[in-house]
């Protein structure tokens, strides 16, 4: 069991507002299983390892193939190497140390939770579940967080621009794909966001796309939904590129959709519900009379992962603070002809709202 120094500043500042919210649920310790919540807590970005947080000490229970990069990236904390199973390194570890602990109901497996119990029950440590604890924790982005997401938006924007250079007709949606992950990762990406969506023509009309062989052709239509992930944070775009001639029910359907998520951005600030966001584009929409065609909410967090924290939909009853970074990405969607998708980060701001994304989304940037 290794540690030394002290967590860093921001670190300091996430474990003590988890160790405030531990105290609400009146229990001794924390057993934090999602592996993105150990990573946000702790600043490690390995893998399959579990964190025990008490109200004075923080113990990583990993595996050797973890131990350097744990001594690099989080020196500070305690580590706990474990030459079994999980359930076996906590027993070790716990046994007559707690009375109770939180477990993270949307995280911990049903089997885990019953080998836990058995393990734990003759020292008679209670488990109590509980949920999105520390979730709710991330839904408010610090300064390194907000730079993180800053820079995934500005390598997923480099890497589209070098695409778009390089795009010609006949590639296909898969060869697209693959470029634009490359073009993320040789400047820093630790890879893509998410797996990109390159649809061509009448295949946007598809939301959540997976590209094929489809080639992309002469006055034809391209949706790339994509982004980057630095430093453990996402980034999460949409942009429309066309090749030759405009359709005119595409020209018509852009112009809607543009005007839709201008709409929706100037709207966001604090104290705003992600029902009210919704609201401002779906009204939009519908008074041009696609409403039907807009079948997805207008928006969702993001940070650690692609999805996370409050949502613009028509059903989010929660409220927007500042520090919130969210998609707002409306879209029309007709089946057999395509779609269109336009889709920015925002970091909501104590008076309204930061566009993190700056590539141009007029039609004619959109153009080959």
């Amino acid at each position: 069991m290794i540690s030394l120094k002290q967590p860093p500043p921001h670190l300091q500042a996430r474990l003590r507002a988890a160790r405030a919210a531990l105290a609400r649920h009146k229990c001794d310790g924390l057993l934090v299983s999602c592996f993105t919540d150990v990573s946000y807590l702790t600043g490690f970005e390995g893998d399959d390892s579990w964190l025990l947080l008490t109200p004075r000490q923080a113990w990583l229970i990993s595996d050797s193939r973890y131990q350097e990069q744990i001594s690099r990236e989080c020196p500070w904390v305690a580590t706990v190497i474990r030459r079994g199973g999980m359930v076996q390194a906590m027993h070790r570890l716990v046994r007559r140390r707690l009375k109770s602990i939180a477990v993270q109901a949307e995280s911990l497996t049903l089997r885990q939770h019953h080998a836990l119990q058995a393990v734990l029950r003759p020292a008679r440590i209670k488990l109590r579940a509980v949920t999105n604890l520390v979730v709710k924790l991330r839904h408010i982005k610090d300064e390194q967080e907000i730079a993180a997401i800053e820079q995934a938006v500005s390598i997923a924007e480099h890497a589209f621009e070098a695409l778009r250079k390089r795009l010609r007709p006949g590639l296909t949606e898969n060869d697209i794909a693959g470029r634009l992950t490359y073009e993320m990762r040789r400047r820093g990406a630790t890879g893509a966001a998410f797996d990109s969506i390159v649809a061509a023509g009448a295949n946007a009309a598809l939301a959540h796309y997976r590209p094929g062989a489809v080639k992309f052709g002469p006055n034809m239509a391209l949706l790339v939904d994509w982004g980057a992930t630095f430093q453990g944070y996402r980034s999460d775009l949409t942009r429309m590129i066309f090749a030759g001639r405009v359709p005119e029910i595409i020209r018509k359907i852009y112009a809607v959709v543009l005007t839709a998520q201008l709409a929706a951005i100037d709207a966001i600030r604090p104290g705003r519900t992600g029902r009210q966001i919704d609201r401002v584009a779906r009204h939009i929409i519908t008074r041009a009379g696609y409403g039907p065609a807009f079948g997805h909410g207008l928006g969702h967090g993001v940070g650690r992962d692609i999805h996370e924290g409050i949502s613009l939909s028509a059903r989010e009853t929660g409220i927007l603070q500042a520090g919130m970074v969210l998609t707002v990405e409306p879209g029309i969607y007709l089946p057999g002809i395509g779609g269109v998708r336009i889709e920015d980060d925002v970091l909501v701001t104590p008076h309204g709202a930061r566009v993190l994304s700056r590539l141009p989304k007029d039609l004619n940037s959109t153009r080959l």
